[in-house]
């Protein structure tokens, strides 16, 4: 991984074979960031996706095969139980310029990642919620 500031702000630019949710925790990890806004573009490799379905409470994965084009890659960093918690979410383009996309689950880099993020400098922390089990921003 590669890196680059441009005052508080960060652009990585991942490698083959990086995955970008655990370089993204070791990242912010290393530099103490505790909450931050994160985009990027670049092409996956058999990137799983997900789906939370409300009615079970579940999350429904879909395994993709292949390189992917990242067309869009948003999100946000958090603390969740102590540790930074990237929460993606991920727009794909196959061969056939179908698109796809879901929670980031695994992504994989297939060629390259270019990783834009904004750190925040106060803490965002993350709550399970009693109303639907899942981690959500605590606000207050």
């Amino acid at each position: 991984m590669d890196i680059k500031k441009f005052g508080n702000k960060y652009v990585l630019r991942l490698e083959i074979g990086e995955e970008i949710i655990v370089k993204l925790i070791e990242f912010c990890r290393e530099r103490k960031i505790v909450s931050g806004k994160v985009s990027g573009i670049g092409v996956l490799r058999d990137p799983v996706i997900s789906y939370f379905e409300l009615s079970s409470g579940e999350y429904r994965h879909r395994d993709l095969s292949g390189n992917y084009e990242m067309n869009s890659l948003m999100g946000n960093i958090s603390i969740k139980d102590g540790d930074p918690f990237p929460h993606l979410h991920v727009t794909l383009a196959d061969e056939n310029f179908a698109v796809t996309g879901g929670h980031l689950s695994v992504g994989e880099i297939g060629v390259t990642g270019e990783i834009f993020l904004e750190p925040l400098g106060e803490v965002l922390e993350r709550k399970i919620s009693q109303e639907n089990g899942l981690n959500l921003l605590a606000l207050d």
